[in-house]
């Protein structure tokens, strides 16, 4: 994900008046313009009438409510995913988990997240003993057949689905195969004409010509006039039976139910609880109307920045934002008593006996021209 843009919040007190609100907003202008880091104002409450008219009389927009300061996920650098659909085979998915070195993938649809589909479900995929229709119960299509098994679609709709019968090896007489053939099998088989001739009149779905042996063209006009798909592959017979079930969509195999997501605005240290109650790796993050953003995982809730903040009009923690005990305070800018506020380090801390805190800040915009 790309790395966040650097922002610094500059807030007033609770139960906000209106020099509290109005020097927030100056403050965060005059920062942005001498360091050229994105300063914003935020009121910690609702606004009072005075400042309200206040605000409407000079065309001002209403600072945003911050309510709280403690880091959220949102000040996390998620892990983005590109829009994985659920068609996708298992074996794509495992090469791109590989590429990305990572051990988990959303599933998403127009941006809403569908489950997520892990190397241990692709690794149990091969452990479970599978009957010899999995193929068609998953509604496989047939590019990712060709694909599994590194071959080429000579004839037929690659974008169909395999849906019926199941798979089989066609080893045995034409008089056996006749026997346990039935319409609609995907039947992989070698260079025997009567076996391709056989799984035609049989009227197989789909069939899987190996070791790249070359298809005469009355087998391929058959195929083509009944709507067979026909694909060759460079691999033998053992190879691509070994292959073929990497071409199941990953919708089977992926995680539906009870799914653990988390919303961007939930606080790191809840999320932090309920990692450690579960053994997964990654978490889906959603967005608004749970739209998916991103995945996150307890290394990457280490590198959470604490959000950067800067009070105005007040030092008194029980009048602070709450969590300000969490974030990084830069500044104080006040003309009230000395108080309650502890810092993590040495801030700047600008106070003077005046009517209002902004005062001080028209001083230091004259200060700074």
């Amino acid at each position: 994900m790309a790395k966040k843009e650097e922002k610094i919040y500059v807030v007033g007190h609770k139960n906000p008046d209106t020099d509290s609100i109005c020097t927030a907003i100056a403050y965060a202008n005059l920062k942005t313009k001498l360091t050229q880091i994105r300063h914003e104002p935020r009121r910690a409450g609702q606004l009072n009438e005075e400042t309200q008219y206040v605000l409407e009389r000079f065309g001002v927009k209403v600072p945003l409510l911050l309510s709280d300061l403690r880091e959220q996920i949102k000040d996390v650098d998620l892990r983005e995913s590109e829009e994985i659909n659920g068609n996708l085979s298992i074996r794509t998915a495992w090469e791109k988990m590989t590429e990305m070195n990572t051990h988990t993938l959303p599933i998403t649809r127009d941006g809403m997240l569908e489950g997520v589909i892990t190397k241990g479900d692709i690794a149990k995929s091969y452990m479970d003993v599978y009957d010899n229709t999995m193929l068609a119960k998953a509604r496989t299509q047939y590019r990712n057949i060709a694909a599994a098994v590194e071959g080429k679609v000579e004839t037929g709709n690659e974008h169909g689905y395999f849906q019926k019968g199941k798979v089989a090896i066609a080893a045995s007489g034409k008089n056996l195969m006749t026997r346990f053939i039935e319409k609609d099998d995907l039947v992989i088989m070698g260079d025997r004409v009567d076996a391709q001739q056989c799984a035609i009149d049989m009227d197989a779905s789909c069939m899987v010509i190996c070791q790249g042996y070359p298809i005469s063209e009355d087998i391929l006009r058959q195929a083509e006039k009944k709507q067979i798909v026909v694909i060759r592959t460079p691999h033998d017979t053992f190879t691509a039976a070994q292959h073929i079930n990497q071409s199941i969509p990953v919708r089977f195999f992926m995680t539906r139910e009870n799914l653990v997501t988390f919303h961007i605005r939930d606080f790191v240290d809840d999320v932090k609880e309920v990692m450690a109650r579960k053994r997964f790796r990654d978490f889906p993050v959603l967005g608004n109307q749970g739209k998916f953003v991103g995945l996150v995982s307890r290394r990457r809730l280490l590198n959470v920045k604490k959000k950067q903040v800067i009070l105005v009009d007040h030092n008194e923690k029980n009048q602070a934002v709450d969590g300000v005990e969490e974030a990084d305070v830069l500044e104080i800018i006040d003309h009230h008593r000395l108080s309650s506020i502890e810092t993590m380090g040495p801030v700047y801390f600008r106070n003077q006996p005046v009517g209002c805190t902004a005062t001080i800040v028209y001083q230091m915009y004259e200060e700074n021209g």
